[in-house]
């Protein structure tokens, strides 16, 4: 029996996305089953075992039998922000690919999946338009002070008192912006930067410098760039060799106006480090959506900073990003289905 399995979450309720995939499914002849995950009506319990999937991987949640059930004889298993489990995957027997609607694959214990054969697919730039003008808009939050005078006037303070970077409240126009991580968001918001005429520096070594400097880049190493930059935008994955990658080294390097903006992953940057910069003024600010620990504890010492903008890990969302995140997916099974196979796919070596 030919077989999709969609795992019904947060994501999927209220919109067409699984009536798109049923019709697809239909189309070439499978039959479509949806699961709901395990805290259908609860948000607040759902976003709790999410941030757990994301720190201890697809295991460290509660099992989800039903699911289990479902995928023993499917050919295809589609999520987006559920867990699939390594018990789950063990024991499907026919699963071909498991199609995760996200960027990042921690829904899967990836090494378990390529062990069974199993293709891993994701959703390349899903969130790099809603992501990436976030940035921009955070950038600009950060260094024209809209929200300290927000703050301000919704506390009935009209006054005119400077803010702690009124000596160097700058345009981007002339400015050096560097991007660390020049990938689907990267280059996006370099590009956005290009149309503001400011000068983009760029730190990718995974990127083709050639190319990148035909766009109008300036491609230099990270120490260079953080010695060189007036803004730096993070973007890169979070692994084991871009953790901590900018760290004290990189912080002393920084001009003390410099603001650094991270929308990607909080242990990018060594927080002993950044929090030692802030609250000595080394830098000239930061604009953060994301942290080491989410929530942020009571006791935190961003609450008493006045050189940060903070937001609620908010760069992803918008009303109609997973709109977009469907069509990459509906793409890459159409893509399947019609010439046996498959795109995006993150564990390569699964032939």
């Amino acid at each position: 029996m030919k077989k999709i399995v969609i795992i019904n979450d947060v994501n999927t309720r209220g919109n067409d996305s699984i009536e798109r995939f049923q019709k697809l499914g239909e189309e070439f002849g499978y039959t479509v089953e949806t699961v709901d995950d395990l805290c259908s009506d609860s948000m607040e319990e759902f976003a709790e075992w999410f941030l757990k999937m994301e720190k201890e991987g697809p295991d460290a949640v509660p099992f989800n039998e039903a699911l289990a059930k479902a995928v023993e004889d499917a050919e295809i298993v589609v999520t987006a922000m559920s867990a699939l489990p390594s018990k789950a995957i063990d024991h499907a027997a026919d699963l071909k690919a498991a199609c995760i609607m996200r960027s990042g694959v921690e829904n899967i214990n990836l090494e378990n999946a390529s062990k069974h054969g199993i293709k891993v697919i994701n959703a390349p730039g899903r969130l790099a338009v809603p992501v990436s003008e976030f940035t921009v808009g955070l950038m600009i939050a950060e260094m024209k002070n809209i929200a300290r005078s927000h703050m301000r006037i919704m506390n009935h303070d009209f006054s005119d008192d400077e803010f702690c970077n009124t000596d160097y409240t700058v345009n981007l126009k002339g400015k050096n912006v560097g991007i660390v991580g020049c990938g689907a968001v990267g280059r996006r918001v370099a590009n956005i930067m290009k149309a503001f005429e400011a000068n983009v520096l760029v730190y990718d070594p995974f990127c083709d410098k050639e190319a990148l400097e035909k766009e109008g880049f300036h491609v230099m190493e990270l120490n260079e760039l953080c010695r060189e930059s007036d803004v730096i935008s993070v973007h890169f994955r979070l692994t084991p060799d871009t953790k901590g990658m900018i760290g004290r080294e990189q912080f002393a390097l920084m001009k003390p106006t410099c603001v650094l903006i991270n929308t990607a992953r909080a242990g990018l940057v060594d927080e002993n480090a950044m929090m030692d910069a802030l609250t000595n003024h080394k830098i000239g600010g930061a604009g953060l959506d994301v942290f080491h620990q989410e929530p942020l504890p009571d006791d935190h010492p961003f609450y008493t900073m006045d050189n940060v903008t903070l937001t609620g890990h908010l760069a992803g969302w918008s009303s109609n990003a997973f709109e977009m995140t469907v069509d990459i997916m509906i793409h890459a099974l159409r893509h399947y289905l019609e010439t046996g196979e498959w795109i995006n796919v993150v564990n390569k070596e699964v032939l």
